[in-house]
């Protein structure tokens, strides 16, 4: 018999050669070695190089339909664990030949193999011409097309499976489930619920967690709720998913339920419950707390496990303990690119610019493999110190090793250059950009909020990029809502609400959020209102802007009304708040009710005053003519050294043409400011505006001794949708002549 499965891997029997059934010990043998090459296949993860030569030695006497038939489960599983799909089609071929084509646990093997490759025509044709079909059979049939997330089959096929009598179970349901997970699979995700109760097993956890991972990944996070309240008995993977999901949703105290909860019900943590507690709660609970999850994961173990070390990185340099953190990286046995990143990504957040690029340095010379996350930690690093050299080197070794075409590392170096001022660099940089995308585009417009380029530049860019065909997010928008609002371009930012409106992101938060503030910025606070009015679900970001909108127009009774509504709401005051409703006091001359929030701000509201709440009390205290008062809290405040607050009081006094308090406060503030040109002119105003000539004569000719000189103001103003800039102390703009007989 000549039987050829493939080249390399099946010998035939020499021609004529004698045959005899092998003994069981030869057998026993056979499986062996069956087995070991098997674990060998898993263990290496290469090309397969098991043969029959390897198993039956040539000129030995031994069966091949014998070893097939014992061995084919082994040789599949070998045939799926080294990729070799040639292998396990002349397997297959064979049983066909030796007539096990109709046999049901075979078949059942079959569509499993062929699903792994994806190989679903085959699995399919396996499957249709099976006489005999069980739950198996359909089970793994469904399985195979949720792998490929063919929705449409899965739902047809489960369908006709119960119109056959095969009746689902808690495998067959956690397979069905898996391609629900969509907004469009929600309805039938239901019906499988559904069934699920009405066969009993609603209640099992393999059938839950599948039901809470389909009902999440819809956005229902109430009905996973209540699956997971229903279950009477729950795993770790269970509580896992929930851990992940209120990770998501940035729900701490239930995280922290969940697990808590997990350890309470007996449960052992394992390295993803610690990789997931720790990771959503790095930004969000005390230090401290971050320690007890740091030693109940050393207490376990699973500190060991690079995933939990990483998390445990992250959280301790989010706290700024980045000692701690070093530590954590020195102790590892397994460090990983996400380890280094994870301590780079650290120093950065807390201003170690040095350290992270030494660190960085260090990283290529042991000729680790960086990755795109890795190079954008170092250009956000040049970017927050302002290191140019370094930037345009690493711009260089990013061409020579190719990572431009990257989008996401040209992004990153786009930014680079947009923070830094380089618009020329920025823009060329963006142009070169394979793919573009809303990404780059907010890198740029950020860009072009921090130069002092024509304002009307950012408006022009986004119309020309977006008929280009790049679609604009809501980051996007929000941004060219600000742009709008530096400059008080109404028309412009008007403009932009229809678009909004248009392609209907007011509904969106944070876009509405900038409306208002853009409105606001530009006097329109009665467009604010309607704005906010129109927020269906407000958060404290609305109120906070509507509070503001209201206090920069110099409604300030109006704006302690909302501030009112707001806490009656229920609505959490924070220090934008207070500072807010500060200022509205301030501008409209409502002492008392400021200095009383002032007062119970932190007894009330567990709010503690920083800097700019004093700011504002100085300005609040100089408005209501009490400048001996401002100048006492200014000098008891914690704050005494601030040249912002003696420069207020200073700028205060000049207005209320109050020498005297204005004397001292001067003297404060050339001691702390003895070269900062825009404090000296704000003396010699001071003197001048009260007719003391010679004492400003005085505080100009410190000036000139120090050749302290103060820059160009500058100012423009919109016509006929056009912006004009002009120079302090200058004539020179080509139509000012026009510009004045227009006006």
């Amino acid at each position: 018999m000549h039987i050829l499965l493939q080249p390399s891997i099946w010998v035939p029997y020499p021609p004529n050669s004698q045959k005899s059934i092998p003994s069981s010990n030869t057998k026993s043998k056979w499986k062996s070695s069956l087995n070991s090459s098997c674990k060998l296949e898993y263990a290496q993860n290469s090309e397969p190089t098991l043969s029959f030569t390897s198993v039956i030695p040539i000129g030995s006497s031994c069966d091949g339909n014998n070893l097939l038939l014992n061995s084919w489960p082994q040789l599949l599983q070998i045939s799926t664990r080294s990729q070799n799909l040639n292998l396990g089609q002349s397997i297959h071929a064979h049983l066909i030949k030796l007539g096990y084509k109709k046999d049901t646990f075979i078949c059942n093997n079959l569509i499993n193999f062929y699903s792994k490759f994806n190989k679903m025509n085959d699995a399919q044709q396996v499957f249709d011409e099976m006489p005999f079909r069980n739950t198996v059979s359909w089970t793994s049939l469904i399985n195979g097309y949720s792998k490929i997330n063919d929705a449409q089959t899965v739902f047809l096929l489960s369908h006709e499976m119960s119109e056959n009598g095969e009746l689902l179970n808690e495998h067959t349901c956690s397979v069905i489930l898996r391609v629900c997970g969509v907004p469009e699979g929600l309805i039938m995700g239901e019906q499988v619920h559904g069934f699920a109760i009405k066969l009993g097993l609603y209640e099992d956890v393999v059938v839950g967690t599948s039901l809470i991972s389909m009902y999440s990944k819809c956005g229902c996070l109430e009905d996973a709720e209540d699956v997971f309240r229903d279950l009477t008995y729950v795993d770790v993977q269970c509580l896992n998913l929930m851990i992940l999901e209120y990770g998501k949703m940035a729900n701490v105290e239930k995280v922290i339920a969940s697990f808590v909860g997990l350890i309470s019900c007996g449960l052992e943590p394992n390295d993803y419950t610690y990789t997931n507690v720790i990771s959503v709660c790095c930004d969000n609970l005390a230090a401290e707390e971050g320690r007890q999850l740091h030693g109940l994961a050393i207490k376990s173990g699973s500190v060991g496990v690079t995933s939990v070390a990483n998390a445990v990185i992250t959280m301790y340099s989010n706290h700024g303990l980045v000692q701690e953190s070093e530590k954590m990286l020195v102790g590892m046995v397994e460090r990983n690119l996400i380890s280094w990143t994870a301590l780079l990504s650290g120093y950065v957040k807390n201003g170690l610019f040095g350290k992270a690029f030494r660190m960085f340095s260090e990283m290529l010379e042991l000729g680790l493999s960086i990755d795109s996350s890795c190079l954008a930690t170092v250009l956000d690093a040049c970017s927050e110190s302002k290191n140019c050299v370094l930037g345009l080197q690493l711009h260089g070794f990013l061409i020579k090793l190719g990572y431009l075409s990257d989008a996401y590392i040209s992004t990153a170096m786009l930014d680079f250059y947009a923070r830094n001022g380089n618009m020329r660099s920025a823009t060329l940089a963006f142009h070169g950009i394979p793919e573009k995308g809303a990404a780059s585009l907010n890198a740029i417009l950020a860009g072009f909020k921090q130069t002092d380029i024509d304002r009307e530049d950012p408006m022009v860019f986004f119309n020309q990029q977006r008929s280009a065909g790049i679609v604009p997010d809501m980051v996007t928008l929000s941004r060219l809502l600000s742009l709008s609002s530096i400059c008080a371009r109404l028309i412009r930012g008007k403009s932009l609400h229809a678009y909004i409106i248009k392609t209907g992101y007011e509904s969106e938060l944070s876009v509405s959020n900038a409306l208002i503030a853009m409105y606001a910025k530009c006097g329109a606070v009665r467009d604010a209102r309607h704005v906010f009015n129109n927020i269906n679900g407000h958060d404290t970001v609305s109120w906070n802007t509507i509070i503001s909108a209201f206090a920069l127009s110099g409604q300030g009774n109006e704006a302690l009304l909302m501030f009112e509504q707001m806490k009656r709401l229920g609505y959490s005051p924070d220090k934008i708040t207070v500072l807010a409703v500060l200022q509205a006091c301030s501008y409209s001359g409502l002492m008392e009710d400021g200095f009383q929030l002032f007062e119970e701000m932190e007894s009330k509201y567990g709010i503690r005053p920083v800097f700019e709440h004093f700011v504002c009390m100085v300005d609040l205290l100089g408005r209501s003519g009490l400048l001996s008062e401002a100048l006492h809290f200014i000098s008891g405040s914690p704050f005494s050294d601030s040249i912002m607050l003696w420069r207020s009081l200073v700028h205060i006094c000049k207005l209320r043409r109050d020498s005297r308090v204005g004397k001292v406060a001067s003297k404060h503030l050339i001691d702390l400011a003895p070269k900062d040109a825009g404090s000296y002119m704000l003396v010699a105003n001071l003197y001048a505006g009260e007719g003391m000539f010679g004492e400003a004569a005085k505080v100009k000719a410190m000036m000139n001794e120090l050749e302290i000189s103060k820059e160009t103001g500058c100012s423009w103003i919109e016509i006929e949708n056009k912006v004009h800039r002009f120079m302090a102390n200058s004539g020179d703009h080509p139509a000012i002549l026009d510009l004045l007989e227009g006006g």
